[in-house]
């Protein structure tokens, strides 16, 4: 059994949040509104196999605990569809954090972070990084058919705070319902049927684990590899040259001094653009806070481009060029870009558009199979 201290702490602060009208603290799992399932029957808490005998908690304390009325919960949730990912996550706890104050968004971010590392350490160190990302960080449940990262936190938010809330009603301490609540998450699985192979972390962890590993050979098989990388950079690389916002007076690409894009040079550019876009969301909270005008006339304020996926998308671009990465224009590169975003640069800021626009139509296709 693996200890879970920040979670602990997230559920007290949330219980002795209680008021006289709302006994049981704060609903933390209603600030994570979830998309629909598309199909799929989103079963819910099973009183029964949540509280066996083995607890004896008095019936009056277990239903106060599962009384939704006995909660203050979040008035306006943020939903999310189809992908749910750290950034929609670190939105739902800033939310709670302005509704209810930070001494709750602090923890709420901890115990995220905590989640999310017990799970990799149940998937294993050898597990691929992509299976990791697909199973933590969430993937459209469309295509994964199973609960990302951000389904299993409101899960065992709502497990652990119900259990935790139903043994304080009964009279016990901070560490005995901590205790109480442990003993729901790694016994054998509390919301599913008898026979349940494993413990509730680990099997719905390790399930998910092996969907994403079917999904990315499914994939292989269909030809989604490194091949399509390598096009796409040969695509660019023919109508980069032709857009490429910043030239020197003999009509070379700055700052490679060449005048025509490599497989690894488009690389670097693609590298540059696509983690300046992840960059902007992250940082202004999404396209509502206000993406370079640039970059939004191109498309990317679409939830196609999701900072997580973006960022994947870079990465394999920037690893598809057989030619050694040459990181000395990396640092060049994002200067021109920025200096073109913030007016220093007119006429690379005029011709940069049609170069963003071509890199969004493009790179569409290839996002899908990301």
């Amino acid at each position: 059994m693996q200890s879970l201290p920040q979670l602990a702490e997230l559920l007290r602060v949330a219980f002795e949040a209680r008021t006289a009208q709302h006994p049981s603290g704060i609903a933390l799992a209603s600030y994570f509104a979830r998309a629909p399932t598309r199909g799929r029957r989103r079963s819910d808490l099973d009183l029964e196999l949540l509280f066996p005998e083995s607890l004896a908690l008095p019936d009056d304390a277990v239903a106060l605990a599962t009384d939704a009325a006995s909660y203050r919960s979040c008035e306006s949730p943020r939903a999310t569809d189809p992908v749910a990912t750290r950034e929609w996550l670190a939105e739902a706890a800033l939310a709670l954090g302005k509704a209810e104050g930070f001494a709750l968004t602090w923890p709420l971010l901890r115990a995220m972070s905590e989640l999310e590392g017990a799970a990799q350490k149940l998937l294993g160190a050898r597990t691929p990084r992509a299976v990791v990302r697909q199973v933590l960080h969430g993937v459209s449940t469309r295509a994964l058919h199973a609960e990302p990262f951000a389904a299993l936190l409101v899960r065992v938010l709502k497990i652990a705070q119900t259990v935790y809330a139903a043994s304080r009603h009964a009279g016990l301490n901070h560490e005995a319902a901590f205790a109480a609540v442990q003993d729901r998450l790694w016994s054998p699985h509390p919301t599913g049927s008898e026979g349940e192979r494993g413990s509730y972390l680990p099997s719905l962890v390790q399930a998910a684990s092996g969907h994403a590993r079917r999904r990315i050979k499914r994939n292989a098989q269909e030809g989604r590899t490194q091949d399509h990388a390598r096009a796409f950079l040969s695509r660019f690389a023919n109508a980069g040259a032709k857009l490429w916002p910043w030239l020197d007076d003999d009509g070379s690409l700055r700052p490679f001094g060449e005048a025509e894009l490599s497989l690894e040079l488009s690389a670097i550019a693609c590298f540059v653009l696509l983690t300046h876009t992840a960059s902007e969301r992250r940082s202004r909270g999404g396209p509502s806070g206000g993406l370079s005008i640039p970059f939004v006339e191109a498309g990317f304020a679409a939830a196609e481009w999701l900072p997580d996926r973006t960022d994947d998308l870079s990465f394999r671009l920037f690893t598809a060029s057989e030619a050694p990465a040459r990181g000395e224009f990396l640092s060049p590169l994002s200067q021109l870009l920025r200096a073109a975003l913030g007016g220093t640069d007119h006429g690379a800021l005029e011709r940069l558009p049609d170069l963003l626009r071509w890199l969004e139509e493009n790179g569409r296709e290839l996002l899908e199979r990301a």
